[in-house]
């Protein structure tokens, strides 16, 4: 053999080694690969078992939405501002849906209470009560006498500049069970008034409030001398309070006999047997002033005159405790105790009457 057939043989060699090379390292890189998208495969596969997990334990929006709104911080009630011009301005409508009241651990701040929600009163013994939520005000209703047990709404400043004209449309409430509310036909040549507990004026910030606080669940039978005298005294000092405080919550009624012995010794009107209380009693609480107070008032069914003028709405003051005794009702139960404590205990008449 040549020694250039020799060389040329090498080089086939050569070449040949090369390619086996190239070939091989193919191979190996493409091993490398499959095996490479063979364990992504798997850590794929378990990532989306366990996102999969996750996904199916987890909150849905609603349920973040739910937890945020229980779980946020509650913003300070804010005080409604006066207004240098008299100019009506509208509140806030109110709620017309009945709604449970919190449990006392759930109030924790006077600035988070929704009055006609979280102050509904509680008896200490049987009444007969069916508590009907109105538009600007609550009321407990007594089916057996045919008024409330008591009524209570809040009144802020921008209320007490209502001026929607009176009505008059006295009428029976529409959501007192059947056959169980007082009748103008009741009043009607009685010798009474048909007084309010919520009284108009308090109310007169928007018709439906207005409107319904003319309901007869909303009425006593009143002397008119008692209606027209120091019972509209005190509803125009409390609408001065409410005004010089932002809001105030008021609570009133009928001081009513705790059994039918006591019952049938009291009078009453109509066919309907409408029960003439003897006495009324009024709350107000002041929880925005600089520090929160409360004043009761209980009032006999007649004008009591000094020579020819009211006596001094301070010669009915009375606690709110005494009230209670008085009337077995609990006021302000959801309150905090040491809150309620302080109020309730005692009233100082240079705060209220300053």
């Amino acid at each position: 053999m040549s020694k250039y057939s020799k060389g040329k043989t090498s080089k086939s060699r050569s070449k040949k080694g090369q390619k086996g090379g190239i070939i091989l390292k193919i191979a190996q890189i493409s091993l490398i690969i499959l095996l490479a998208g063979f364990v992504l495969s798997i850590a794929f596969f378990i990532v989306d078992n366990i996102s999969t997990e996750i996904n199916d334990t987890a909150p849905t929006p609603r349920e973040l939405a739910a937890k945020a709104k229980a779980t946020a911080p509650k913003t300070k009630k804010e005080k409604p501002a006066k207004s240098d011009a008299k100019a009506k301005q509208k509140s806030p409508a109110k709620t017309s849906k009945p709604v449970p009241a919190r449990s006392k651990s759930q109030v924790t701040s006077l600035s988070s209470l929704r009055p006609e929600q979280d102050l509904l009163p509680s008896f200490h013994y049987t009444y007969t009560s069916q508590v009907i939520p109105h538009t600007g005000f609550v009321l407990s209703y007594n089916a057996d006498y045919k008024v409330p047990n008591w009524v209570l709404y809040e009144l802020n400043y921008a209320e007490t500049l209502g001026n929607q004209v009176r009505t008059n449309n006295f009428a029976p409430d529409p959501d007192v069970h059947a056959g169980q509310c007082a009748q103008l036909s009741d009043y009607r040549n009685s010798g009474y008034d048909r007084g309010h507990m919520a009284p108009n004026a308090d109310l007169n910030w928007s018709t439906a409030a207005q409107d319904e606080c003319f309901y007869l669940s909303n009425m006593c039978p009143q002397g008119h001398d008692f209606n027209a005298g120091i019972w509209l005294d005190l509803e125009n000092q409390v609408r001065r309070w409410a005004e010089r405080d932002s809001a105030v919550t008021i609570v009133c009624g009928p001081v009513l006999p705790r059994s039918e012995q006591a019952a049938s010794r009291m009078k009453k009107i109509g066919k309907g047997h409408v029960l003439v209380p003897e006495y009324f009693y009024k709350i107000v609480f002041s929880p925005f002033s600089d520090r929160p107070r409360a004043i009761g008032f209980v009032m006999p069914n007649h004008n009591e005159k000094r020579g020819r003028k009211n006596r001094p709405l301070s010669e009915y003051a009375v606690s709110v405790d005494s009230i209670e005794t008085l009337t077995g009702i609990d006021f302000f139960p959801a309150l905090p105790d040491r809150i309620e404590n302080e109020i309730e205990s005692s009233y100082n008449l240079n705060a209220w009457f300053k």
